[in-house]
């Protein structure tokens, strides 16, 4: 018998969580994730509102259209089944901005966790499951290899077109699995080397089938990937389809693109393309590329209503100021310009000016944990185009040097505020895939150590100091790092004093992140710097620094290219193609257990390669939230694969 789920209507056991894929994330519910709770006291509270009179079901401007004809009434605008949100206090009151920032404009990522998470399945608040979201049930088949979704009937974008499984078909067959938009379709997608099917059963009901058992579908649906199920509408999308459009080249060239396919990139992008229908609660108004801030305003047409029925959300808009630097963004949280901020602000460094200025500011900490691993990971090119360079990079001993030629505990203390322990890109020590000896293996830093590993490399110091290549060449080369980030950047120019100790020259090139982005997947960089994802129950799901897994597998992503059958590719060394196989078995594998096991088999490899060099293990971070910002959970968790604070329910905060 398979397993089925109900929008939130019961708590599932541990053999539930296993059925649906859920094994892998429920470490955490072991460890952080019980500091969460979406109603501590077990009911939710009224809120304090003038009068304590009546609330409204729906936010006054939308009432005040709907009196002048120019909006459908509440009922006819909700599904059948909105889903049903109990506020973390209290229930809230409608109106005001969310003021909040963007580090540049490139940073999409805080758009997203915002006012941007809605997937089929969400992350429940304390991630410990998946759970119904745009999806009002889930039932698997018993081989783990059949997922039903039965969607809200009478749901509706957010331009008042219903919203159905045409639209999850489009997006699945007609993008994921269109070969000029997607040459390849994503690995959490395949199974047995085959894509699965998709199957539309009626207007509200879809049926995924695989070739064989998909054991973090589902996990894998409420992360970030997960989105493009539903975030693609038909009715307005298939205009800039080759498929349903014959005229489409001659669109494209007419709107000043190359092709159709840049057009459609165009025209499904929701922070710069302010046409696009959305299912989120707030929708872009003012996009990003066109000034100093981006707006998103309230969705007439949004699915969810609190316990008494009021339509979400409560917030009118979530204003984002697009910000070019930290410095800034930390006086605007001590003006008491943000009210609620985690992303870029919550370093060690600025904790200190936010604490003097809190009073001021009339914020809070939040606590937060976070699943990041690493405070900075040096990443040299395994497979650089430089022949010279690839060689000298691959081998093992020169990056066993440079790792001991790094004062950590010096980096700690003048960069990262005395935070944090030595710790190369392994799972924090809370992980169930905690592994000692990965984590801790060539931290000591040793200059003696360091010669000694590079003089085994084969590299020796020529009449100036600096070691020569296999050609001949002093070693010199570049690492990339995205501003504004002062981190990074004070981080490497200690590397770099390090490094040119034991003879190795590199030169820090400050440079944008989409530009970095650009640079990293033509395969153009020497070496950059990112953070360590990966360190608490998103590893299984987001391995990048384990193996060569994704295109943010910065050390070698020409072989992540292999694995995902991408371009520009490289054939990886033995143990990087044993890992891919393990982690192919891994997807396959139906219980948590047994995927745990073939996981830690991969890890034990990565031990062996020592792909990155990391440095510090990040302390637990923070969120400022103004006094009068209410329902943010009293800790929050955060991660790429968990969204953060997305699976928090952003709608249902309110300003009092």
């Amino acid at each position: 018998m398979g397993i089925r789920y109900d929008d939130e209507s019961r708590r599932m056991s541990r053999r539930d969580l296993l059925a649906w894929g859920g094994g892998a994330v429920t470490v955490l519910s072991l460890s952080g994730c019980s500091l969460l709770s979406t109603d501590p006291t077990g009911k939710a509270g009224r809120s304090g509102g003038a009068g304590g009179g009546p609330r409204s079901k729906q936010a006054p401007d939308l009432a005040a259209q709907v009196k002048a004809g120019n909006l459908p009434p509440l009922g006819q605008r909700l599904p059948k089944k909105p889903r049903v949100i109990k506020p973390v206090e209290k229930l809230g009151t409608y109106g005001g901005d969310w003021r909040t920032a963007l580090l540049g404009p490139g940073d999409t990522a805080w758009a997203y966790r915002t006012v941007g998470y809605e997937q089929l399945v969400n992350w429940d608040p304390g991630w410990t499951k998946p759970i119904p979201n745009i999806a009002e049930s889930v039932e698997t088949d018993p081989t783990g290899a059949e997922f039903t979704f039965r969607l809200r009937a009478g749901m509706k974008w957010s331009d008042g077109k219903p919203f159905t499984a045409d639209d999850i078909v489009f997006a699945y067959d007609d993008v994921f699995m269109n070969k000029e938009l997607n040459p390849q379709p994503p690995t959490w997608l395949v199974t047995g080397g085959k894509p699965g099917r998709l199957e539309k059963i009626d207007d509200v009901t879809v049926k995924f089938v695989f070739s064989a058992p998909n054991g973090l579908f589902l996990a894998n649906i409420a992360q970030p990937a997960g989105e493009g199920l539903t975030n693609k509408p038909r009715h307005y999308l298939e205009q800039f389809h080759k498929k349903y459009n014959p005229e489409v080249a001659t669109l494209a060239k007419k709107r000043k693109f190359d092709n159709w396919i840049d057009l459609f990139g165009a025209m499904a992008d929701p922070w710069n393309h302010v046409g696009l229908p959305r299912i989120t609660g707030w929708v872009v108004k003012d996009a990003l590329g066109t000034g100093s801030r981006m707006v998103a305003e309230r969705n007439p047409y949004y699915w969810k209503v609190d316990t008494e029925g009021s339509q979400l959300p409560y917030i009118d808009r979530v204003v984002f100021n697009v910000i070019n630097n930290e410095e800034t963004m930390v006086l605007k949280a001590v003006n008491g310009e943000l009210d609620m901020q985690e992303r870029t602000i919550n370093t060690p460094q600025n904790k200190p000016v936010l604490a003097a200025g809190r009073d001021k500011g009339e914020f809070h900490f939040v606590p937060e944990t976070g699943s990041s691993m690493n405070n900075l990971i040096i990443a040299l090119n395994l497979a650089h185009k430089n022949a010279a360079l690839r060689e000298v990079f691959q081998n093992r001993d020169f990056r066993i040097g440079l790792s001991h030629a790094i004062d950590r505990k010096e980096m700690i203390s003048a960069v990262f505020q005395r935070q944090g322990q030595p710790w190369q890109a392994a799972s924090r020590p809370e992980s169930d895939y905690h592994d000692e000896e990965l984590a801790t293996q060539y931290t000591e830093y040793d200059v003696a150590l360091a010669n000694k590993h590079l003089d085994r490399a084969g590299y020796k110091r020529g009449a100036n100091g600096v070691r020569l290549g296999p050609d001949g060449k002093p070693i010199s080369f570049q690492v990339d790092v995205a501003v504004p980030s002062a981190l990074w950047t004070d981080g490497m120019e200690l590397v770099r004093k390090y490094w040119q100790e034991v003879g190795v020259n590199i030169r820090v090139n400050g440079i944008d992140r989409t530009l970095m982005y650009d640079r990293k997947t033509a395969n153009s960089q020497d070496a950059n710097v990112w953070g360590g994802d990966g360190g608490l129950a998103d590893a299984i799901l987001d391995p990048r620094w384990y193996f060569p897994f994704s295109g943010e597998s910065n050390y070698a992503i020409p072989w992540a290219n292999w694995f995902n059958n991408t371009t520009p590719k490289q054939k990886p060394p033995s143990a990087a193609l044993q890992q891919m196989e393990l982690y192919r078995k891994l997807m396959t594998t139906p219980d948590a257990d047994g995927r745990n096991e073939i996981f830690m088999q991969i890890l034990k490899i990565a031990r062996e390669q020592f792909y990155a060099i990391g440095t510090v293990l990040p302390p637990k971070g923070y969120a400022i939230v103004r006094n009068n910002f209410h329902n943010v959970p009293k800790s929050l968790l955060n991660g790429w694969m968990y969204p953060g604070p997305g699976p928090t329910m952003p709608e249902q905060y309110f300003i009092s």
